[in-house]
């Protein structure tokens, strides 16, 4: 997979005209009904409004779930405990490589057990492999190693770097994020109190929100994303999910499952699936706590968001059609999936909500719904965003966490956000679906 900088995406005026073209072709095959269909528009903001009930519906219920608590069973002696790898994979990270080091050195997880992978890019352009190198050489903690191959991408990355691990235990963070002291030893916490687990995912928790307006935003985001909707999975014992940004593993599951998917652009979501579909179980701990970076810049965010966005619809074709079938998984877990996997592709039809209403104003054609007291549920979904975000402050308060007073107010403007985001998820689909465009792994720009 080729793999590029924010930087050098070549965004050209024919390019952005070529998507605007595309998008409009779309909107309007699905608006001519209009004016051929009395209902048509009843109908599909109709749909519309219960698409957007089902993602904030639950949204708002995992939000309330998140107040559970889950624990280990066990405590773990130090001599109980087993060897740990911890992988980083590191391209071009010089503004942030160190402090994710310097975690790592603050860990409480005996020494003995415990090792750190630096795999770096030799196309690194910066002092990333300066960095890696010197921590290797003054702590036997770390292990520096240069990759040196064609192509690349996190899995591709993580993928050599397994190669040099040699824990129980696997651990891959990205290089952005910086582990609390307590994150690893609570993690096997998990994996010693059952075997069935094969994957710990903890809580990504955004350290930025004062770089930019849009990191305050996806900052807000993705502690609902992270807190809410990923943990009540956990509480509800639905389909738990890990991100890339860190997660834990039995070394048996690359034994038994393969490597990571070079082919797809969320690998991880993709191991997800595997890990259920063998029959194993994926906990969910927002307790096991990494603080990460949220992109700074238009370019990093779009980028990130849109890799995101493009790899959930690739493993979504790929897994709506198996694993709702699977026999080794619970019925709870493959109903979970079916809508999980939905609604990685359903966002890119909410942008057709706007030209709706536009042409309601501009025409005599109806877009009311058929729910009565519509306008009861649209208040709902107007605020939920507020709502949830209060819900996860709250929660995080209770915990001992800390959140910039930029947040707070983040909350009244988070919808602005999300709407925004819809085009990302328009362009990804367009991408996979329409132009049939290579994937392109874009890494994210860091600002330190």
């Amino acid at each position: 997979m080729e793999v590029k900088t924010a930087e050098e995406l070549n965004v050209s005026v024919r390019t952005i005209a070529r998507y605007v073209v595309v998008a409009s072709l779309l909107v309007a095959g699905l608006l001519v009904p209009l004016f051929v269909f009395e209902e048509y528009a009843q109908i599909v903001n109709t749909l519309l409004l219960v698409l957007l009930l089902g993602l904030v519906g639950r949204t708002f219920v995992s939000s309330m779930l998140a107040f559970s608590r889950v624990d280990p069973v066990e405590t773990v002696a130090d001599e109980e405990l087993p060897t740990v790898s911890v992988l980083i994979p590191a391209y071009n990270e010089e503004p942030v490589l160190q402090g994710t080091i310097d975690a790592c050195e603050l860990l409480d997880y005996p020494r003995e057990k415990l090792e750190v992978v630096i795999c770096y890019e030799r196309a690194s352009t910066d002092r990333t492999a300066e960095i890696a190198e010197r921590a290797a050489a003054g702590s036997d903690l770390f292990r520096a190693v240069e990759r040196d191959e064609p192509g690349g991408g996190k899995a591709k990355a993580t993928n050599y770097a397994l190669r040099h691990a040699t824990g129980d235990i696997i651990a891959s963070i990205d290089a952005d994020h910086q582990f609390r002291s307590d994150a690893v030893r609570r993690a096997v916490s998990w994996f010693v109190s059952d075997e069935d687990i094969w994957c710990v995912k903890g809580r990504c928790y955004g350290r930025n929100p004062t770089d930019s307006l849009l990191a305050l935003h996806a900052t807000v985001e993705r502690h609902i994303a992270e807190k809410a909707d990923l943990f009540a999975r956990e509480v509800v014992g639905g389909f738990t999910i890990f991100g890339g940004g860190q997660a834990f593993f039995r070394a048996e599951v690359f034994t038994e499952l393969g490597d990571f998917d070079e082919t797809v652009l969320v690998e991880d979501i993709d191991m997800s699936s595997k890990i259920h579909s063998a029959g194993k179980e994926l906990q969910v701990d927002p307790q096991v706590i990494t603080y990460e970076e949220n992109p700074a810049t238009l370019s990093a965010w779009w980028s990130q968001r849109s890799r995101w966005a493009r790899g959930w619809m690739q493993v979504a074709v790929r897994y709506l059609p198996t694993l709702p079938r699977q026999p080794t998984v619970s019925l709870r877990k493959r109903l979970d999936a079916v809508y999980t996997f939905s609604y990685a592709i359903v966002p890119a039809f909410f942008i057709l909500a706007l030209p709706m209403n536009l042409l309601s104003h501009l025409t005599r054609i109806k877009t009311a719904t058929y729910i009565p007291d519509a306008w009861v549920l649209w208040t709902l979904i107007s605020i939920a965003p507020v709502v949830v975000s209060y819900l996860i402050f709250i929660q995080d308060w209770r915990d001992g966490e800390a959140h910039h007073p930029l947040e707070y107010l983040a909350a009244f403007t988070l919808w602005f956000y999300l709407i925004f985001q819809t085009i990302v998820f328009v362009a990804a689909f367009i991408d996979e679906f329409v132009l049939d465009a290579p994937s392109v792994y874009i890494t994210t720009s860091r600002s330190g």
